[in-house]
């Protein structure tokens, strides 16, 4: 019954290590399986962060363009709006002209010829004939009168040649600002074209985001999932030890008793079948020979 009892927990301890061993190969694998997990978590993340930085590269560059772009709007828009007021003000100037040109073919009499035509006549009739000083003086202030109107008709020639001048000039002014604004117009739908590829850029670039940080996450989360069962099998090991340490201390203290147990068996064998066959039985063995009938006449009376 020593025997048995003595047995028993080595046997459960025995089956203990046994069963750790096997759940710790099974963990062995899942942790395995677990690092390569990780491995494909974070070689996703660093794809996806790759991509990030691709594409926030190409938002910048589209960004820059666009701003630019917006640059060169402000300054078209600067240079048409003060093409429009410079024109403004030439066609303010030349109604003003065309005003004055109307008021003066108002006052003009005669034509450019016929005025030079009677200057001339009067000039030549002064020279060719005597005159007396009163009658002189008159022709000449006639011809005085008649180049009066005849600087009047210069005046408005020259008036003239300044109103076709600005006419000429602010067709100009109205013809670059109308090509400044076309420009323009040209160069804020580029930049409103770059501004929209910019943003599907920063949307795809958000959700590549999320899907690195998703990633991220994935990553710690095995990670932790890994510690955890690295520190069980961990703990796992240090009941191996600790099992095999109980296993040890337990056949060292038994030691003694089963050696024991073992040695008397042997005389008793040696004793029976000595006296199977008339031999001499030894002290050891007719001890042996007396507990072994003593233990069975002990079970009869029981």
């Amino acid at each position: 019954m020593a025997s048995e009892t003595i047995q028993a927990p080595i046997d459960g301890l025995y089956h203990e290590l046994d069963t750790l061993r096997s759940t710790n190969s099974t963990k062995k694998a899942e942790i395995a399986a677990m690092r390569r997990q990780i491995d494909e978590s974070v070689e996703k993340r660093d794809a996806l962060n790759a991509e990030v930085k691709a594409l926030s590269e190409e938002v910048k560059v589209l960004k820059t363009k666009r701003d630019e772009l917006n640059s060169r709007v402000q300054e078209l828009k600067k240079k048409r709006d003060e093409l429009r007021a410079q024109a403004a003000e030439k066609r303010e100037t030349l109604s003003k002209v065309l005003e004055q040109t109307q008021q003066m073919s108002e006052q003009l009499r005669g034509s450019v010829a016929d005025l030079y035509k009677q200057i001339n006549s009067l000039e030549w009739y002064i020279q060719t004939n005597p005159l007396a000083p009163k009658t002189e003086r008159s022709i000449i202030a006639k011809i005085s009168a008649l180049e009066f109107d005849l600087a009047k008709h210069k005046g408005l020639r020259n008036v003239k040649d300044k109103l076709l001048q600005l006419r000429v000039e602010v067709g100009a002014l109205r013809l670059q600002a109308q090509s400044t604004h076309a420009e323009l117009t040209r160069v804020a739908e580029e930049s409103e074209v770059t501004h929209n590829s910019m943003q599907e850029l920063v949307k795809k670039m958000i959700a590549k985001k999320k899907e690195a940080d998703a990633a991220h996450a994935e990553f710690l989360e095995r990670s932790q999932a890994r510690r955890e069962a690295v520190e069980k099998l961990r703990e796992s090991f240090e009941r191996m030890d600790q099992l095999r340490s109980k296993i040890g201390e337990v056949k060292e203290r038994e030691s003694p008793r089963l050696k024991g147990e073992k040695l008397k068996s042997k005389y008793k064998e040696a004793a029976n079948e000595k006296v199977r066959s008339g031999g001499k039985l030894s002290f050891e063995e007719f001890q042996a020979l007396m507990e072994d009938m003593g233990s069975n006449t002990d079970q009869e009376q029981d």
